[in-house]
């Protein structure tokens, strides 16, 4: 990977980082790691509305960043340390 790209993907990182944040209206903590997306919830919220959590994030990521050059992790784990869940934000297609 050359340094441009990495620099890209940064920038998609905070961008997604930023909107999950402003956007989301969940009660966690959302960072970003290592070209990671880190998303920390209660328990309760992993346990009980982690699809519904997961489908918002995809759906705001798509409206408001719908050209990526390339793929994201994001990690949605529990504040306790229970769960830990990784998924892909994928680069746009074409």
């Amino acid at each position: 990977m050359n340094p441009l790209e990495i620099t890209h993907l940064a920038e998609l990182c905070n961008a997604v980082t930023g909107l999950i944040k402003s956007e989301l209206g969940v009660s966690g903590h959302v960072t970003s790691v290592a070209n990671q997306v880190i998303v920390s919830l209660s328990r309760f919220e992993v346990e009980n509305r982690l699809g519904n959590i997961l489908q918002q994030i995809y759906q705001l990521v798509d409206q408001h960043i719908p050209i990526r050059q390339e793929n994201l992790s994001l990690i949605i784990r529990d504040a306790e340390g229970i769960y830990e869940n990784s998924f892909k934000i994928w680069k746009s297609a074409g």
